[in-house]
């Protein structure tokens, strides 16, 4: 599908810092509390995921994947949340392996690929409820996953899983990494370091001899050394650009058979150039990618103090257009509107 050029803007000149919007998104703006009713599901290896659900028996869901140790209390994630479920939407967060308050039984974890843990909660869901639609809203690490699962079940993807959307999304995961280790992300890097090397250490004395070169410390390393000494020799991969490889959605998203919605900020600081994909988004009618000039990582914020927020309102107005539109047919025939988003 065509590029489409975003119509967000930030409000507040104060938004065009793409720090301040990253920030003031995930850790400053008010977001209402949401009551969650928590599932827990088995999944084939024996592990577990934990799911938390804001649902009154509706017919629509949404499936939210949160970002880096993500969970349902993000606030990204309870906005959404509480703006489709106003909306007439249940809803439910799938909490990674780990982050819901428990640490997972194995050593291996959630990571940048884990997109089976996507399906087997899509196939639960789908096993034991009677949705008629369900769409998917991930945001970075979260879109990654999203797009990676679509990707992998191509033609096969239940019908009832409608559309995607995804925001400020690491596609090319070596280059992101690289982006994020500049100096101007320290303060970010540090940040996620933290709790990953506690849960990584923790990892390591649960299972002795299995990632014995992994020492990191605290708010110490990079993801090179995180990734190369800890995920990818605890979830199987044989070196980390092996990891990397195999998780990273770009290479993929030609296999896409459902409409997809990737939004990306040229001014974002995690994500490189080389994630932004136009050329893929050109050459699959099913993939949508919208770009703005200022939005930061998973900010878009317009002002300060919204009671609703741009993201979940483009969301919902992608996830409308398109609930309908499962055949390269019916999205040869969608003619995109932009309006006031």
């Amino acid at each position: 599908m065509p590029v489409i050029d975003s119509k967000y803007k930030p409000a507040n000149f104060l938004f065009r810092n793409t720090h301040l919007n990253t920030i003031y998104a995930s850790l400053l703006r008010r977001v209402p509390k949401v009551k969650f009713e928590r599932e827990r599901i088995i999944v084939d290896d024996i592990d577990f995921l934990d799911l938390d659900w804001s649902a009154s028996n509706r017919k629509k869901l949404v499936l939210i994947l949160a970002g880096l140790e993500g969970k349902s209390q993000s606030l990204y994630s309870r906005a959404a949340i509480h703006h489709f479920n106003n909306q007439g939407w249940d809803c439910v967060c799938m909490n990674y392996r780990g982050c819901s308050g428990e640490p997972n039984r194995l050593l291996k974890g959630y990571h940048m690929g884990a997109s089976a843990d996507v399906k087997s909660t899509i196939d639960h869901i789908l096993k034991n409820s009677d949705y008629k639609e369900i769409s998917i809203i991930g945001y970075s690490l979260g879109g990654n996953l999203a797009l990676k699962y679509a990707a992998e079940e191509g033609d096969n993807i239940p019908k009832k899983v409608k559309s995607i959307v995804a925001f400020s999304v690491p596609l090319d995961i070596k280059k992101s990494h690289e982006k994020l280790s500049k100096w101007y992300n320290w303060h970010y890097l540090k940040w996620f370091m933290f709790p990953l090397n506690v849960k990584a250490n923790r990892k390591k004395k649960q299972f002795p001899g299995k990632v014995d070169n992994y020492n990191g410390f605290f708010m110490s390393g990079d993801f090179l050394y995180f990734d190369t000494h800890f995920t990818a020799p605890a979830n199987g991969f044989s070196t980390v650009e092996d990891y990397w490889n195999k998780s990273s959605s770009k290479s993929l998203l030609h296999q896409i058979k459902i409409p997809s919605l990737i939004i990306a900020s040229h001014d974002d600081s995690f994500i490189s150039k080389n994630c932004i994909p136009f050329q893929e988004a050109k050459s699959n009618l099913f993939l949508n990618l919208e770009v703005s000039q200022y939005g930061g990582h998973c900010g878009f914020i317009r002002k300060f103090f919204e009671k609703t927020w741009w993201m979940e309102e483009r969301a919902l107005q992608f996830i409308k257009l398109h609930k309908n539109k499962t055949s390269k047919n019916q999205v040869e025939q969608t003619e995109f509107v932009s309006n006031e988003f």
